[in-house]
């Protein structure tokens, strides 16, 4: 839920009250040039008047980077990443610039509803206080991110990792003799054990496309996983890129 601050004739502050109106009212469109509209006034606003004025304009500045990041995931979850540049590295980045200039808005990102869906990359869980520098961490962001291959041309990624206690899940993008994908994807589950930074996937039999019933890899603590003589994976996937 969005959260509205008003400051009396503050253009940064009507920005995101106007904002905030088209958010309630589902223009999500509308709401997002808003947000970045009194984003954009926050940052060339001066006051010049009391501290609290300051003060003021301030926590309404980091509000409007929290308010469109909340609009720009729920375009994402009604499939419109590519006409609003919902990616969710877009959204996090959002979310760390209303932190960076208001910490108090901490709290309210670990448990806003709009931003469930990117509970799931390494930004959230370093909001909770995990890092890949730690290799202490490392099974937690395992278990707490969704991760993705590099993007294959128009294909985008044609890999995607989910790991679980119980095992790890690989998710691949098949295509046919005349290279064009398949309609559903191919779903592959195994085991997975992490030594240090090394991680080793192991399946029931050999996967037809890797030509292999295991891999190896490395989990790097810029929050990537490499693998040897296969691909590298990261905790966002390819889109809008053809």
């Amino acid at each position: 839920m969005l959260l509205l601050i008003l400051l009396a004739a503050s253009p940064t502050a009507e920005a995101n009250a106007a904002g905030m109106k088209a958010y309630q009212a589902k223009k999500y469109p509308e709401a997002i040039e808003l947000f970045r509209k009194a984003i954009k006034l926050g940052d060339e606003e001066k006051t010049g008047a009391t501290l609290k004025e300051e003060v003021q304009l301030t926590r309404t500045r980091a509000l409007a980077h929290f308010n469109l990041a909340c609009t720009l995931a729920l375009a994402r979850k009604a499939g419109k990443v590519c006409d609003f540049d919902a990616y969710r590295s877009t959204i996090t980045e959002e979310v760390e610039q209303s932190i960076r200039i208001d910490p108090n808005r901490l709290e309210k990102a670990l448990s806003d509803a709009d931003l469930t869906g990117i509970r799931d990359t390494l930004a959230f869980q370093a909001w909770q206080g995990l890092s890949p520098t730690r290799e202490a961490d490392l099974s937690k962001l395992l278990v707490g991110v969704k991760w993705w291959s590099q993007g294959v041309g128009v294909y985008g990624s044609t890999n995607d990792l989910a790991f679980s206690a119980q095992g790890v899940t690989l998710t691949m993008l098949v295509l046919d003799a005349e290279g064009v994908p398949l309609k559903n994807r191919k779903v592959v589950t195994g085991k997975w054990s992490l030594t240090g930074r090394t991680l080793k996937l192991v399946f029931p039999a050999v996967i037809p496309e890797l030509k292999r019933s295991s891999l190896e890899g490395t989990f790097k603590d810029s929050g990537r996983l490499e693998f040897k003589e296969w691909v590298e994976f990261t905790d966002s996937p390819a889109e809008c890129d053809a």
